[in-house]
């Protein structure tokens, strides 16, 4: 067996444990000192207490700042709709009858494109 296979034997049955005790064992082996290939801390899947970063456009952005933007844009909306929903109870059920109409096969799916068409058509734009 080649090593490559080997790697992906080995990990198709770390995949399948799932008891925690045992996975927790593993994990102490790895992060087990050694003295050769790649260090402990840049092999690291899980980085515990450090923020996870989001690529969005040409950088690279936390979830805190992810947070800021989306309140942003919230607050936004709400000055230019209202402070209640943007779309009424009525609305709502008439968007899940057409969702179940079309799952049944008896609507149309409409592509985001198609939907961007037909605002600019409804504002006149």
């Amino acid at each position: 067996m080649d090593l490559k296979t080997l790697k992906l034997e080995l990990l198709e049955r770390i995949a399948l444990i799932d008891d925690e005790a045992r996975l927790k064992a593993l994990k102490r082996l790895l992060d087990s000192p050694r003295g050769y290939g790649v260090p402990n801390e840049k092999m690291s899947v899980v980085k515990e207490g450090e923020e996870s970063y989001l690529k969005l456009e040409d950088r690279m952005y936390s979830a805190k700042e992810v947070r800021a933007l989306l309140e942003e844009v919230l607050r936004k909306m709400k000055e230019e709709f209202g402070p209640g929903p943007l779309l009424s109870k009525e609305e709502w059920a008439e968007l899940d009858a057409d969702h179940a109409a079309y799952l049944r096969g008896e609507g149309r799916n409409y592509t985001w494109e198609e939907v961007k068409e037909q605002l600019r058509k409804d504002r006149g734009v």
